[in-house]
């Protein structure tokens, strides 16, 4: 890993070799080969922590157009590949060049946050309520299930699962796009901590913290989304979906942390990421306690413990 962090930062050709090579590939054969697109953005946001906003944003452009030339010459998609890879690419390296002006990973994460927020008012602004526009294709993938003999699935049940599902697609999809931005920017970040100083990212990630306001404003949200007041609930609760990856990764930080001071096993770590992966409830513990981390404190408490 060190040596490939070193490629990357040694100039721009190499960075947008790494970069348009890994997000090609990615596409040859998902989603198997899905996570190299995760590798290519995240090399884009360690150039872009490395030398900030122009030449990252010169090394963006040329993976693009790489990436572009690439997929046409093995897919015959190049324009494809290369537009979606921008939905990942841009969030990444707002995001870098924002870690790399206030070296805070609370502010990086929180400007994904805004343009996804951002994005949903557009959409909503620009198209109305998205809902019905995605009960009509979730119906149609529905239906086409529900029509195959050999899934025996219950046209009832799809039907009332649309029905539930529709009203947070367009905050889950903006929800979804900045947990992976924000994954490529902490690998990007991790690769730089070892070229340069290593555990600096641990270091940085046991201290991610939002103040009291921000949890208070999340919690407003969730209150307002909870109501019955027409759009503005509904642009609420699509909002209360993006802040909830920033408050999922502030959970984590505390869950960390705090099992760091208690010297705890490494495998009471394991052991939560496992539960997080097969009971929601559990993960959205985890959302919880970034949520309410302002006033539980818990890596301040436990630091006590271990001191005295």
């Amino acid at each position: 890993m060190r040596a490939l962090a070193g490629l990357i930062i040694a100039g721009p050709l190499q960075a947008v070799l790494v970069v348009s090579l890994c997000t090609a590939l990615s596409f040859l054969a998902p989603p198997i080969t899905s996570l190299l697109s995760y590798v290519g953005a995240a090399a884009l946001g360690l150039y872009s922590l490395q030398n900030g906003l122009r030449p990252g944003l010169i090394v963006l452009a040329g993976a693009g157009l790489a990436t572009g030339i690439l997929s046409e010459l093995l897919m015959h998609q190049g324009i494809a590949v290369a537009v979606t890879s921008m939905f990942l690419w841009l969030p990444v390296w707002l995001a870098a060049v924002v870690l790399r002006m206030t070296r805070s990973l609370a502010m990086a994460m929180l400007s994904l946050s805004a343009l996804g927020m951002l994005g949903v008012l557009l959409t909503y602004l620009l198209y109305g309520d998205p809902a019905p526009w995605w009960q009509q294709q979730l119906q149609l993938m529905a239906d086409a299930l529900a029509a195959n003999p050999e899934l025996q699935l219950d046209s009832a049940t799809l039907t009332s699962f649309v029905d539930q599902v529709a009203p947070l697609m367009t905050g889950s999809l903006a929800a979804g796009l900045g947990f992976a931005a924000i994954t490529c920017l902490m690998l990007g970040r991790w690769w730089q901590s070892l070229l340069l100083k290593p555990g600096a990212l641990r270091a940085e990630f046991y201290a991610l913290r939002l103040n009291a306001g921000l949890s208070l404003a999340g919690i407003a949200l969730s209150v307002l989304a909870a109501v019955n007041l027409g759009i503005v609930s509904s642009i609420a609760l699509q909002w209360s979906l993006i802040l909830m990856v920033v408050f999922l990764f502030v959970g984590l930080a505390v869950l960390h942390a705090t099992l760091a001071n208690m010297k705890a096993a490494k495998g009471w770590i394991i052991a939560a990421y496992v539960l997080m992966g097969l009971l929601p409830q559990a993960l959205l513990m985890v959302v919880v306690t970034g949520l309410l981390d302002p006033w539980l404190d818990l890596r301040r408490r436990t630091a006590k413990t271990e001191t005295h």
